[in-house]
């Protein structure tokens, strides 16, 4: 072992990088040390495979891609592939005969090869039935990564070893040393990386797909701005119980009582309320941007003469919506959002979902891919009532 760490250190030496490997160094990801052993094989393969690059550059490339952020895939998804990995590993070992099988009868190899191949579903069906109900509500789907994502898949290669191992004993009626775990690892690495590498490519580009084609379809249905909506200068009476939006014409001297006889437009007054209902806001419902839920209270965006304006209140988002379910324009997107399709300006999509930009906010209110199919249905219901 020594040798070996001689040699890898004249490798270095000769190719002039032990700069890069004396002590830690710091990078401008985000500022953390790195482990010198990891630049130590990030330079190995930058040698191989990307000679054009700096060390810290190729660095920056492999953080970068293991922080892209990763859909969460669904029950559905992992039925599926408990199924096809199953197969694939009863298939590998009846026909391959690997790991001294040859030895076998075809009788032996069969019921085998099957075991192997329902324990491998079987650990992907639990484990993935497992995070999908009980982890993955509780998790925030924006900050889902490659890097979480590939974690979980070694979780799952731990418990399909270590069953492996544990049927194994049965099998043939003994106890494996301890070192047998780290034997049986090294071949379930090994026949399971590359197809899994495969379904999280498909699973990735299939849900981008996805989203990609519903932001296209919706960004077509999706109306002017709300401030090119309304050109006609308005002169706003605020009642009791509603907003008057009078056009402000030439010769209009016509008083309030007089207004709210023979008015034509009339907004509605929107009320929020917190938990006291002593704590309530009153807005019309054009000028509602959107809801946010910050744990026990939600931070209300709303317009006031084309500048953005924020109220907090002590309340649940749930609440809120059942506050304002009349409103057939506020669509709930997200478990932490709320927004009024009307002050949508722009539809992205990328794997995780759909991004809103919404009319004065900087930042995009996320649609989940739960809530996508429901959001396209009512902006194709908003775009007929438009056309007509």
């Amino acid at each position: 072992m020594k040798q070996k760490y001689l040699w890898l250190q004249k490798q270095f030496l000769i190719r002039g990088e032990t700069q890069d490997f004396s002590g830690e160094i710091q990078i401008g990801m985000n500022g953390k040390a790195k482990n010198t052993i990891f630049y130590r094989f990030v330079a190995k393969c930058r040698s191989i495979a990307a000679p054009a690059f700096t060390l810290n550059q190729t660095v920056n490339m492999l953080l970068a891609l293991i922080n892209k952020p990763f859909p969460i895939n669904t029950w559905n998804w992992y039925k599926h592939r408990g199924i096809g990995f199953g197969l694939f590993v009863f298939l590998f070992l009846l026909l391959f005969k690997p790991f001294y099988l040859h030895l076998y009868t075809s009788r032996q190899l069969l019921y085998n090869a099957s075991i192997y191949g329902v324990i491998t579903a079987g650990v992907i069906f639990s484990g993935g039935l497992a995070f999908v109900k009980l982890l993955a509500p509780q998790l925030n789907e924006e900050k889902w990564t490659l890097s979480k994502q590939v974690l979980l898949n070694i979780v799952l290669m731990l418990g399909i070893t270590f069953f492996n191992v544990f049927i194994t004993q049965i099998l043939h009626n003994t106890v494996l040393p301890v070192i047998w775990y780290f034997y049986m690892l090294k071949w379930v690495l090994m026949i399971g990386t590359l197809p899994i590498v495969i379904a999280e490519l498909i699973s990735y580009n299939i849900y981008l797909r996805n989203n990609l084609q519903s932001a296209s379809e919706i960004t077509r249905m999706v109306k002017l701005p709300h401030k090119e909506q309304s050109p006609t200068p308005f002169r706003t009476i605020q009642t009791r119980e509603l907003v008057l939006h009078i056009p402000v014409l030439a010769g209009n001297t016509l008083t309030q009582a007089e207004i709210e006889e023979d008015v034509d437009y009339i907004m509605p007054l929107m009320i929020l309320t917190g938990e006291n209902q002593a704590d309530r806001l009153e807005i019309t419902a054009e000028n509602l941007l959107a809801v946010q839920a910050l744990d026990n209270y939600v931070n209300i965006y709303w317009e006031k003469n084309n500048s953005l304006q924020t109220n907090m209140l002590r309340n649940t988002l749930t609440n809120i919506c059942d506050q304002l379910k009349s409103y057939t324009n506020i669509y709930r997107t997200h478990r932490g959002w709320l927004v009024n399709s009307n002050r949508v300006q722009q539809v992205e999509g990328n794997a995780q979902g759909l991004k809103l930009t919404i009319d004065l906010l900087e930042q995009q209110v996320p649609v989940s891919r739960n809530n996508i199919a429901g959001y396209r249905q009512l902006m194709q219901q908003q775009h007929i009532v438009v056309q007509n």
